[in-house]
């Protein structure tokens, strides 16, 4: 082993450490934050495994069998803690199956638990056609591919559900999320391309570096914003929007036309109806607002309204509040309110400063302050 590699495993383990101690402890974290921790002791344990096999039969040689399969479970944990993170819930008893993978493994070589020396040639050995170590290596790198997959989907599912039910959705999270899911797909990928395809040590160093730049970072962003990640109100919209689909009463009458189940004349009453609810009564000012907050205020299923928004506005919920916090905003600056801008999006319901720029030039095709510059007599204005 390469002084650069150890150099790497040793740094990893301590810092894994100091992590899990530090989101363990820490009253303020939240589930997710706790969740990451344990990932973090996993993976320091992990970086003393080579640590350990390179000063061959030691003391310490019996927590090889122990920490060689630890990788096992790394898909599934990420995958919970994005959930976790995402919704704010924490893991059910069912979650429990997320570790068959590692089980798995253990099961297959259970042997090497009870003999240092048999683990000790288990991870040195050379390539072997022993069918147990085979279907081992098949579920070892099989789960990776499973648990990218399932994080691809999740991911882009919330992020859909998100942008449909949420007013306040924040699409700075998702960049994150997205960029958390490369990093994994990198990862897992030249560990096969290492053991599998070209066994070049530099690709193994690469895999860990990633791995430390990973997990570590996002533990010290978690660590020092428990709501990373977190999208207020989305696991409610996940479970409740099917449910008060079905249980609340439909007042509108209509016939089924070919591209949803209202016909034009219904969406159209509906689309003004709630025009008129929120514009009226400033629903868009809501921070908070949900689909299912919104369809319940004007009396129609939630179905139903994001068919109508969909289908006869042509935007999506996030779109059609958004376009009413733009324009109150532009009626401000267009009435020389020389108030700062982020009072001006706070109080029209944006709920951060990111969101509010990106929206802003996606509806008028220029920045807040680009807006404000046209007027002459606002040139001198408050900024941010």
């Amino acid at each position: 082993m390469s002084q650069t590699q150890t150099l790497i495993l040793a740094i990893g383990a301590f810092q894994g450490l100091l992590l899990f101690t530090l989101l363990v402890s820490d009253k303020r974290v939240n589930y997710a934050s706790k969740l990451l921790g344990l990932q973090c002791l996993l993976i320091a344990t992990s970086f003393v495994l080579p640590l350990i096999v390179a000063a061959g039969e030691s003391q310490f040689a019996w927590l090889i069998g122990l920490l060689v399969f630890l990788p096992a479970c790394y898909g599934a944990l990420t995958y919970l803690y994005c959930r976790t993170a995402i919704t704010g819930s924490a893991l059910k008893p069912s979650d429990m199956l997320h570790l068959l993978p590692l089980a798995l493994c253990y099961l297959l070589n259970y042997d090497l638990l009870f003999s240092a020396e048999k683990a000790l040639n288990f991870v040195t050995m050379a390539e072997t056609t022993l069918l147990k170590h085979n279907l081992t290596k098949a579920v070892f790198y099989g789960q990776a591919l499973v648990y990218a997959t399932l994080l691809i989907s999740m991911v882009s599912r919330y992020q859909a559900k998100a942008k449909q039910t949420l007013a306040s959705y924040n699409p700075d999270i998702f960049r994150w999320l997205w960029s958390l899911t490369t990093f994994m797909v990198t990862i897992w990928g030249l560990k096969v391309l290492f053991y599998f395809i070209s066994p070049a040590p530099m690709l193994n160093i690469m895999a860990d570096c990633l791995l430390v730049i990973m997990i570590y970072a996002i533990a010290i962003m978690q660590w020092r914003n428990p709501g990373l990640f977190h999208i207020q109100q989305l696991a409610t919209q996940l479970t409740t929007s099917h449910t008060t689909q079905k249980a609340q009463p439909d007042t509108t009458k209509h016939k089924p036309s070919a591209d949803g189940l209202l016909d034009h004349d219904t969406r159209s009453d509906i689309f003004r109806m709630v025009q008129n609810q929120v514009r009226q009564q400033a629903l868009y000012r809501d921070s908070q607002l949900t689909l299912v907050a919104l369809a319940q205020q004007v009396g129609v299923s939630v179905h139903h309204l994001s068919e109508t928004l969909n289908q006869f506005g042509g935007q999506n919920f996030n779109q059609f509040i958004n376009e009413y916090r733009v324009a109150e905003v532009c009626a401000q600056l267009d009435h020389n309110s020389d108030r700062k801008l982020l009072d001006l999006a706070l109080d029209a319901g944006f709920a951060s400063k990111s969101s509010f720029n990106a929206i802003f030039k996606r509806h008028t095709g220029q920045s807040p302050s680009q807006y404000r510059s046209q007027s002459p007599d606002t040139a001198d204005s408050a900024k941010f």
